[in-house]
């Protein structure tokens, strides 16, 4: 089943005649513009990447979501600025046309957004990051060894674990800190082949470790906030 996943992740085919023993990396950026003009309203990337090791491989995958929903405030600026993107599609040739006409379909959806929502998400900032590890080499300290450097500095590499054969889990939620304040989240999982029940069955030599990250900022959006990853 492993094997089948990564194929399916990483494009690892053994009848492609290719090495399946060499690293692999892949990635992919997904933007959602502005129908207003600007910056674009959300920025996703995904990166895959596979590290084969003596015996068995790590496969990573990240993902990066960065999205401010920036509109005019009223329904008048809103059209004005809509008039002047559509006119400078038409300038710059059929494709951007093209991209336009779709801008055009989004900025009339939005006119039936509720005016208080639509406040408060182009207030907010919402910055969201995923890293999950996932290895079948025999690992000493387990997915404690697979959490990110940073994280294994200020957290320490122990996760609690309620239950055996649960993942361990650890969760935190405060202030964001720094000059704009907001609120920041942060979960952790953990889970090894040995956090199993002793009973259950596995194949012979059959290893896993798994770890995954998953945190997300709430800051208020600025004027010259960054739309890039960091």
């Amino acid at each position: 089943m492993w094997q089948t996943v990564k194929r399916r992740l990483i494009g690892d085919d053994p009848d492609s005649g290719l090495s399946s023993r060499r690293p692999r990396r892949a990635s992919l950026e997904l933007r959602l513009p502005n129908p207003y003009g600007g910056k674009p309203w959300v920025t996703a990337t995904l990166a895959l990447s596979s590290a084969p090791a003596a015996r068995g491989e790590t496969v990573r995958i990240r993902a990066h979501v960065d999205s401010c929903f920036h509109a005019p405030a009223t329904p008048g600026d809103r059209a004005a600025l809509g008039h002047e993107a559509a006119d400078s599609g038409l300038r710059a040739g059929l494709t951007r046309y093209g991209r336009e006409l779709a801008a055009g379909a989004t900025r009339r959806v939005v006119e039936y957004v509720p005016a208080g929502l639509l406040q408060r998400l182009s207030e907010q900032r919402r910055r969201g990051w995923l890293d999950m590890q996932i290895s079948t080499a025999p690992l000493d300290a387990g997915a404690a060894a697979l959490m990110p450097a940073a994280l294994r500095a200020r957290y320490g590499d122990e996760l609690p674990q309620s239950v055996v054969g649960a993942p361990r889990v650890g969760v935190w939620a405060g202030p964001a800190g720094g000059p704009l304040g907001g609120m920041a989240r942060l979960a952790m999982v953990q889970f090894d082949d040995g956090d199993l029940d002793p009973t259950a069955r596995r194949a012979p030599g059959e290893r896993f470790s798994l770890n995954l990250t998953i945190g997300e900022l709430i800051e208020p959006a600025t004027a010259d906030s960054d739309d890039d990853a960091s």
